[in-house]
């Protein structure tokens, strides 16, 4: 979901935060919801996060509200294995049996994949999880509906959540 195109979503439509931190991202062409699905900004997001673990992707970063139900996204310090070709992000959040997801786009490249995360916020923390494809992995991910089929039916074994990331607002 470019800038250019939002607030309509093209085709359907925003983690962590945009790529909040953790593993390799892995970019998804379809967003995890569509436009009715996403969820108006947490304004608990917002600020800037700094990571506990200096291993992350992402070390520091900037949350802040581009509209209604956009977050923007900066990455302000990056860890040594940071590999997305963006450092600015626009973001929206989302939910599946009960778990919060937040899923991105670059806002400063051609790249039109998404990068899908899993969050929690746990007191003053904002806990990052990536999210494994168990099932039929990428080769499921055909449509928006897919995509929340695969994670859906992921997220029912335990090794679906990993590369656990904890941040606290600065």
């Amino acid at each position: 979901m470019k800038k250019s195109i939002h607030p309509m979503f093209g085709f359907g439509l925003l983690f962590l935060f945009a790529i909040l931190a953790t593993g390799c991202p892995v970019g998804i062409a379809y967003p995890l919801c569509e436009e009715n699905q996403v969820l108006k900004v947490d304004n608990r997001l917002l600020g800037t996060w700094k990571c506990l673990s200096d291993s992350a992707e992402i070390l520091l970063v900037k949350i802040a509200k581009e509209d209604d139900i956009t977050y923007a996204i900066e990455v302000l310090e990056q860890g040594e294995n940071y590999m997305a070709e963006s450092t600015e992000f626009f973001s929206w959040t989302t939910t599946l049996d009960g778990h919060t997801f937040i899923f991105s786009q670059g806002a400063d490249s051609d790249e039109a994949d998404y990068y899908t995360y899993h969050y929690q916020l746990d007191g003053k923390k904002l806990i990052i999880e990536d999210v494994s494809l168990l099932i039929g992995g990428m080769d499921a991910v055909t449509s928006t509906n897919a995509f929340r089929e695969e994670v859906s039916a992921s997220l029912k074994k335990p090794e679906c959540l990993t590369s656990r990331f904890e941040y606290v607002k600065q």
